[in-house]
């Protein structure tokens, strides 16, 4: 219709028809562009709060693991340090010097050494981070991470799942240094779920330095694990809160 008009007035050479017909084109045209860019605005604003909700929930799941982890590790602590006291005569260090530093050595539970049972399964129980991580790879993978607009918190996000990488590349070593224990045991004649008495399994220890060598290296590789857990505990708790907040009601 528009296009016939313009003709027509082109054709009676009326300049200022013509003016006006140019005009109300490039209006429409750009009010048809301005529709259309709010409408995708508001879509990237509907996929935003939900890419937001999503990984709220999957940091929440994420502290959930890691709370089972940390009591998990926790008894494995307790068991290992009341094994190698006793296997030793000696109290554990609080800490040590290194190069990188000062490593403390993360406080546990005292173990209870009157349960037979519990001492070996207690060593050998591994529990690892899975990593609830569906949302975030999803956005990495569709170019989605653009539709958050706040810049912060897209370092924030990028920056706890680098935390999470460090994990779960550590517990490569840990496996690797359970499995040495788990060995070395199995050398000495010894499975986990054998019911054998705390005092009598710390006796076995201290009469096989290659065992007792092993549950050393696999006590400090625990308490490093248990550090880096606790650091990211902390930071999903942090960045939880942020997401949830952000993502609105």
């Amino acid at each position: 219709m528009i296009l016939r008009r313009i003709i027509a007035h082109v054709r009676k050479q009326e300049w200022t028809a013509i003016a006006l017909d140019f005009l109300i084109v490039v209006i429409g045209v750009f009010i048809g562009l301005q529709v259309n860019n709010w409408n995708e605005a508001r879509a990237d604003r509907v996929r935003e709060a939900a890419h937001l909700t999503s990984l709220a929930q999957d940091v929440r799941a994420d502290i959930a693991d890691i709370d089972e982890i940390n009591r998990v590790s926790a008894l494995r602590m307790a068991a290992m340090g009341y094994l190698l006291e006793s296997a030793t005569g000696k109290p554990l260090a609080a800490g040590f010097d290194s190069a990188r530093g000062r490593i403390e050595i993360e406080p546990s539970p005292a173990y209870a050494a009157g349960d037979p049972a519990t001492i070996g399964v207690a060593m050998f129980i591994l529990t690892t981070l899975d990593g609830n991580r569906l949302t975030y790879d999803t956005m990495i993978n569709t170019g989605d991470v653009g539709v958050i607009r706040d810049d912060v918190l897209v370092r924030q996000i990028q920056t706890y799942y680098a935390t999470v990488d460090k994990v779960l590349s550590f517990e490569d070593a840990l496996e690797i240094n359970r499995v040495k224990l788990v060995d070395a045991q199995q050398q000495a004649g010894l499975s986990p779920v054998d019911a054998i008495p705390a005092d009598e399994m710390a006796a076995i220890f201290a009469g096989d330095p290659q065992l007792l060598a092993a549950a050393k290296n696999y006590w400090l590789y625990t308490n490093r694990h248990l550090k880096l857990i606790k650091e990211l505990r902390s930071e999903a708790v942090r960045l939880a809160g942020i997401l949830e907040h952000k993502a609105g009601p």
